[in-house]
C-alpha cells in the first residue's frame, strides 16, 4: 500500500491496560450498581505517578464558620490528613449547602458613622392635645356627644387635625381639603361635625328632644366614599360607636363581595349614613330606585388619591355628577326642616395624608371653592382651592415618634433575615405583639405564609371570643395558623395571618377581625391592601418586606404603627447597590438608621430554631449563628424539593410489579421500565410562582424611583435563594402560562406557569364584586399580553 504521507502517533503511556468489564443479566438497577462499584475501583487502583509533584490542597474557608471540605491527597511526605467532622447542618444524603455569605455584593452605606443623638426626646407629632389646652365640647360640639367620647371612647383631648376641622365643618358650609399624617385622628374629624348637625334635627342646643325627631327613614345625609372595602368596614365600626349617642341614626355599608339583595333591603329600610366603595355605590345609583340622594348633604371621599390610583376616576364623576344633578331639597317627606340645620348647600370633604399630582384632580372634579386644613396650621387659607397646594408633590413626613431602619441585606440572605428578624422580634413577652410584613404581589403572600406556618396537627387556635357554644370562624381555617420557625420559649405561641384582595370578601373581613382581636403575639402577611386607613390595636412593627412601589406607599404602609401618639418601629428591606440611595428620597422626621445584616442574623439566631413538624437535634445548640442560617435556608430547600405521593423503591422496581385495574406503578416501554409522573410539591409551584410575580412587580416601580429598583441589576440567581429555590425558574416573561404533562415528564427545566392570569398581581386592591376570571376571558387576557409582549404590563392599573 502507498505511503500517504499520514503519521499516527498513539500515547499509550506508562499505566497497565484493562479491559471494560461488562455485566448482563439480572436487574438493572444491580448492573448499575456493579458497573459504577467496578469503575470506583479501577480509579482508586491506578497509579498516579505525578502525585509527589503535586501540592497539597487546603480546605476553602469562608468568612471563618462556613468550610467547603475538599479531600486532601496524600504526599510522600506525610499521610493524608484526617477527614474534616463535617457540620451538623449537613444532609444526611451527603448533600452540603450552598455557601450563603459568598459571592455576594458589597454594600455601599457606611455602617461605622455613628448615630446622631437626640438632644431631647421625640415628641409624638399625631398624638392627642392636652386636655387642659383643648376639650371636644370648645370646639362646638354638643355636650352629649363630648360626654359620649369621654366616658365612652375614653377620647378627652383632640388632636390637631380634630381641632382645625371640627369647628369649620360646623360653622361653615365651605368645601375642605384635609391633609394630615397617618394616624393622627381624620375619620373622626369629619365624623364627629356631620354627627353632630345631624343629631341637632332632632335635639335643641341644651339637649331636650325636638318636637319633630329624625329617624332612619328621614332620609340619606351623608355619602362617605373609601378605596377598599377593609377601610368602608372600618369607618362603619368607628362610626357605629359614635352614634351610640344617637341610637335613632342609622349608617351601613354597600361594598363589593356583598350581596347586592341584602344591600337593597337595608337602604329601603332606611339609612342616613352611607359608607361605599366607589364602583359598588356607582351600581346602585343607576339600579337601585329606593336609593335618593335629593337629601345628601355630604360627600366624603376618604384616601382620595388612592382611589385615582386605583381607576375609581370614572366611577367618582358619576357619582359626583348624579349627586348634584339631583335637586336638593329643603325637607324631608315627614317634613321635617333641613334648612338653617344641616348645610345650605351640598359640601365635599377630600382626605389624604399625602399630596400628590393626582390630588388635583380630584379635587377639580369634585370640590369648589375648598378650604384647605392642615394640622399644622391654625389659621385656614380660604383662598386656597383644590389642587392650588397639590399642583405640585409635596413630601409628607412620617409621625416623628416612629423609629426607622433599614437592613441592606443581600438577595440570597434575604429568607433567613427575614425569619431571624421575626425570631428577635418575639424572643422578649410583651415586647411586641402584632407585626405586619408587607409584601408585593399575593403570590408570594400565599407562599411565605404556607411556608411560614407550623405544619403540625392542626389545634384549636386561642381565639378572644371562643366558647364552647361558639365554633371557630371556618372562613379562617386558610387564612390563620400556628407560625414556626419564629416562636421563643417566652412566646410559644405566635399565630400568622394573611391578607390580600384575591381572598373572598367573607375570607377578608374575618381574617383581619382576628388579626385585630388576638390576644396573642401575632404576624399579617398582607399587601398594600392594609396599607391605608387601617387601625389595628397594638401594631408595634411594620416590616417592607418589598419595598412600597412609591413614596406615598411607604408612608401609608409604615403609618398602621406609631399611630394616635403611640410608639412603633418599621424596618425596610433593601438589597445592596442601587437601592441603597432610595432612602434619601424618604421623607421621615426622623433620620433612616442603616443596619447590616450580620447584626439581625446574630442576634436572631443566637439560639435554635424551632423547625415545623421537626425536633431540632441536640448538635444545633453548638452552632454559630452562621451555621444556623445555612441550615436554616437548607431546611427550607429540602421541604421544596421534597416530592409528595408514591416513591418506588428498590424492591418495587420490576416492570410487573403494582397490576390492577388497567393500571400499573410502572410501564413497559422499549423493554425499559418508566417511573410514573411524580406530582410536585405544592409548596415547590408555589414559590416558582411566588418568584415570577416578584420579579414582575420589582419592574412596576415608578419612573422616578427605578434608578433605586433596576431590575437589570436584580440576581435572578440570588433571588431564587429567597424563595427557597436552588435555580429560578423560566417562564418569568411569558404573562400567561398554563401547567401542563406531555409524555409523563412533568414539569422541565422550570417552564411552567400557574393556571392564574397575569400570573399574580401588584396592586391587589380589586374593586367590587370582581371574581375569578371565566375561560374566556383567561382566553382574551392571554392574546391581550402576548400582544403587549411586556412582563409588567400587567401590574399597571389605572
Amino acid at each position: 500500500m502507498a505511503d500517504d504521507g499520514m503519521l499516527l502517533n498513539f500515547e499509550l503511556g506508562d499505566a497497565p491496560l484493562t479491559s471494560q468489564v461488562k455485566f448482563k443479566g439480572g436487574r438493572w438497577r444491580d448492573r448499575v450498581k456493579a458497573q459504577r462499584s467496578a469503575k470506583q475501583s479501577h480509579q482508586h487502583n491506578a497509579a498516579r505517578p505525578d502525585d509527589s509533584a503535586r501540592p497539597a490542597k487546603r480546605p476553602r474557608t469562608d468568612d471563618g464558620d462556613y468550610h467547603k471540605y475538599a479531600k486532601m491527597p496524600r504526599t510522600a511526605d506525610a499521610p493524608a490528613p484526617a477527614a474534616p467532622k463535617p457540620p451538623s447542618h449537613a444532609m444526611k444524603t451527603g448533600q452540603i449547602s450552598s455557601g450563603l455569605f459568598t459571592s455576594n455584593p458589597t454594600a455601599v452605606t457606611d455602617f461605622d458613622r455613628p448615630p446622631a443623638e437626640e438632644a431631647e426626646p421625640t415628641i409624638p407629632s399625631n398624638a392627642p392635645l392636652s386636655e387642659e389646652a383643648e376639650n371636644f365640647q370648645a370646639l362646638g360640639l354638643s355636650r352629649r356627644v363630648a360626654q359620649h367620647l369621654a366616658a365612652k371612647l375614653e377620647m378627652k383631648a383632640p388632636t390637631a387635625i380634630q381641632k382645625n376641622t371640627v369647628p369649620q365643618l360646623i360653622k361653615e358650609d365651605s368645601d375642605a381639603f384635609l391633609q394630615a399624617e397617618t394616624g393622627s385622628g381624620k375619620t373622626l374629624a369629619y365624623l364627629l361635625p356631620i354627627v353632630h348637625r345631624i343629631m341637632a334635627l332632632s335635639l335643641n342646643e341644651d339637649g331636650t328632644p325636638k318636637a319633630t325627631k329624625v329617624h332612619r327613614n328621614s332620609g340619606l345625609f351623608a355619602i362617605i366614599l373609601a378605596p377598599t372595602r377593609e377601610l368602608c368596614k372600618q369607618i362603619a365600626a368607628v362610626l357605629e360607636k359614635v352614634l351610640r349617642c344617637a341610637p335613632w341614626l342609622v349608617c351601613t355599608t354597600v361594598i363589593g363581595g356583598e350581596s347586592k339583595k341584602s344591600e337593597k333591603a337595608r337602604i329601603r329600610k332606611g339609612v342616613n349614613i352611607l359608607i361605599a366603595t366607589p364602583g359598588r355605590l356607582a351600581d346602585h345609583l343607576d339600579n337601585t330606585k329606593v336609593l335618593n340622594v335629593g337629601t345628601v348633604r355630604w360627600l366624603v371621599l376618604d384616601e382620595g388619591d388612592r382611589m385615582m390610583e386605583m381607576g375609581f376616576e370614572d366611577d367618582i364623576k358619576t357619582i359626583v355628577g348624579k349627586i348634584r344633578a339631583d335637586k336638593l331639597l329643603k325637607e324631608n317627606p315627614d317634613g321635617v326642616v333641613l334648612d338653617g340645620v344641616l348645610p345650605a348647600r351640598r359640601v365635599t370633604v377630600l382626605c389624604s395624608a399625602t399630596m400628590k399630582m393626582n390630588v388635583q384632580k380630584l379635587g377639580e372634579i369634585s370640590l369648589e371653592d375648598a378650604v384647605h386644613i392642615t394640622a399644622s396650621k391654625s389659621e385656614l387659607e380660604k383662598d386656597a382651592e383644590a389642587g392650588t397646594e397639590a399642583g405640585t408633590e409635596a413630601a409628607f413626613a412620617a409621625p416623628s415618634q416612629l423609629k426607622q431602619s433599614c437592613i441592606i441585606v443581600p438577595a440570597k440572605l434575604r429568607l433567613v433575615t427575614l425569619i431571624a428578624l421575626l425570631k428577635s422580634t418575639f424572643s422578649r413577652k410583651g415586647s411586641v405583639m402584632k407585626a405586619i410584613i408587607f409584601i408585593s404581589c399575593a403570590d408570594s403572600v400565599d407562599f411565605h405564609y404556607e411556608l411560614l406556618k407550623d405544619t403540625k396537627p392542626a389545634v384549636e387556635l386561642p381565639t378572644p371570643d371562643a366558647s364552647p357554644a361558639k365554633p371557630r370562624n371556618p372562613h379562617t381555617d386558610t387564612t390563620v395558623a400556628p407560625a414556626a420557625y419564629v416562636t421563643s420559649p417566652a412566646n410559644p405561641t405566635v399565630i400568622l395571618h394573611k391578607l390580600h384582595g384575591s381572598l373572598a370578601q367573607p375570607v377578608r373581613s374575618a381574617t383581619l377581625n382576628a388579626f385585630s382581636t388576638c390576644k396573642d403575639p401575632a404576624v399579617l402577611i398582607t399587601t398594600d391592601i392594609s396599607s391605608r386607613g387601617l387601625d389595628v390595636p397594638a401594631v408595634d412593627l411594620v416590616i417592607e418586606y418589598d419595598p412600597a412601589f412609591a413614596v406615598p406607599d411607604h408612608v401609608h404602609r409604615i403609618g398602621r404603627t406609631a399611630r394616635a401618639g403611640r410608639s412603633g418601629r418599621a424596618v425596610l428591606f433593601l438589597l445592596p447597590g442601587c437601592e441603597e440611595g432610595y432612602t434619601s428620597i424618604l421623607s421621615s422626621a426622623t433620620p433612616i438608621a442603616p443596619q447590616l445584616y450580620e447584626s439581625t442574623l446574630q442576634k436572631g439566631l443566637a439560639s435554635q430554631v424551632n423547625l415545623p413538624s421537626t425536633a431540632p437535634s441536640p448538635e444545633t445548640e453548638k452552632q454559630s449563628w452562621t451555621s444556623r442560617a445555612e441550615a436554616l435556608q437548607l431546611h427550607v430547600e429540602q421541604r421544596l424539593l421534597a416530592t409528595p405521593g408514591f416513591t418506588p423503591d428498590d424492591e418495587d422496581d420490576k416492570p410487573e410489579a403494582k397490576k390492577g385495574k388497567g393500571k400499573t406503578a410502572w410501564s413497559k416501554g422499549g423493554g425499559k421500565a418508566k417511573p410514573k409522573p411524580q406530582q410536585d410539591n405544592p409548596l415547590l409551584v408555589s414559590g416558582r410562582q411566588a418568584f415570577r410575580s416578584h420579579i414582575r412587580a420589582y419592574a412596576t416601580h415608578v419612573r422616578e424611583e427605578r434608578v433605586y429598583f433596576d431590575i437589570t441589576q436584580l440576581h435572578l440567581g440570588h433571588m431564587a435563594k429567597a424563595f427557597g429555590l436552588r435555580e429560578p425558574p423560566a417562564g418569568i416573561g411569558g404573562g400567561v402560562s398554563r401547567r401542563t404533562h406531555k409524555g409523563g415528564k412533568g414539569e422541565k427545566d422550570g417552564k411552567v406557569g400557574s393556571g392564574k392570569v397575569g400570573g399574580g398581581r401588584r396592586d391587589d386592591e380589586e374593586d367590587d364584586g370582581v371574581g375569578k376570571v371565566d375561560e374566556e376571558a383567561a382566553k382574551r387576557m392571554r392574546m391581550k399580553m402576548k400582544m403587549m409582549m411586556n412582563a409588567a404590563s400587567e401590574f399597571n392599573i389605572g
